[in-house]
């Protein structure tokens, strides 16, 4: 028969014998609070709205953006200058 354990505090306990206590509970992520638009003026009053709202006008958050891989480029004639001087040694 299969037996599924939890780890609390370092201490494997049978699932079937696991009560959570009180610090075990889920979090639940509250609702943020309602904020004026600094790009319309307009009450934005919950995360679905503030999503919403920086969707449509083309914004991000900072620090959530997605970076693109750029290439890396070297001035003209730079990386043969190096080149050619490595090569004189």
């Amino acid at each position: 028969m299969r037996k599924s354990w939890v780890q609390i505090d370092g201490v494997l306990v049978e699932k079937e014998n696991y009560t959570p206590s009180i610090n075990h509970q889920t979090m639940i992520m509250p609702d943020i609070k309602e904020y004026k638009s600094m790009i319309t003026g307009e009450m934005i009053s919950s995360r679905t709205k503030h999503k919403n709202h920086l969707r449509q006008h083309n914004c991000f958050e900072v620090g959530n953006e997605k970076l693109e891989r750029q290439e890396r480029v070297t001035p003209g004639g730079i990386k043969e200058d190096l080149i050619r001087n490595m090569r004189r040694r």
